[in-house]
């Protein structure tokens, strides 16, 4: 009886070891499981996109080149050869800024402005100018175009627009606008009338009296 209870205890304690031994492989296996080995080679994600890239400037004014027809940008005075040769783009922060050149008439150009924005999408801008009626008073309006000579300063962010009011250059007028980060914003308005007398003096720009603000 006695010899029959010890085989029995021995069989019973080497079953007891492989089970510990299988439960140990078992958790062994779950561990690595949960804890890959690292890879010799970083996982790298790809980037996001941000908000404010953007494509190159030729890409830019090619895009909104292409809709200036359909988004009647220069109010029926496109001159093509001239809009491809003069027109140009600054990158301003998440956003461009871009002038087209429509078209030259007589002694200036015409221009008009749109925003290029991140997604692609092309937004015409429209200028406040002031124009005098019959009896002197000035009108203020939003043009999709003005005529004029035209200097944008990118690193002041302002456009200045001298439109001569006839080829001599002695009247007409002067504003200055300020790029808002979304649009132009008029700064300053000056007006000259012109005179009709034999000898006018020529005045500079700048001297004219303000019309705005």
């Amino acid at each position: 009886m006695g010899q029959y209870n010890c085989a029995h205890t021995e069989e019973t304690r080497l079953k007891d070891i492989k089970l510990q031994g299988l439960v140990a492989a078992l958790v062994t296996v779950a561990i690595a499981g949960c804890n890959p080995p690292p890879s010799s080679t970083p996982a790298v994600s790809a980037p996001e996109p941000g908000a404010g890239d953007l494509p190159t400037e030729e890409v830019i004014l090619q895009t909104v080149y292409a809709e200036v027809e359909s988004l009647d940008l220069c109010d029926g005075f496109l001159q093509p050869e001239v809009a491809q040769a003069n027109s140009q783009v600054w990158i301003m922060g998440d956003r461009a800024l871009v002038e087209i050149n429509c078209a030259l008439v007589a002694y200036q150009m015409v221009y008009a402005y749109a925003v290029y924005h991140p997604d692609g999408s092309v937004q015409p801008l429209s200028l406040d100018v002031f124009d005098p009626d019959a009896t002197g008073a000035f009108g203020r309006s939003r043009e999709a175009t003005v005529g004029g000579l035209a200097d944008f300063d990118p690193d002041q962010g302002q456009l200045t627009i001298f439109s001569k009011a006839r080829g001599l250059g002695d009247c007409g007028s002067l504003a200055d606008y300020r790029w808002s980060g979304a649009e132009l914003e008029l700064d300053t308005f000056r007006y000259q009338a012109c005179s009709d007398t034999a000898e006018a003096d020529l005045i500079d720009p700048a001297d004219y009296p303000q019309i705005y603000p």
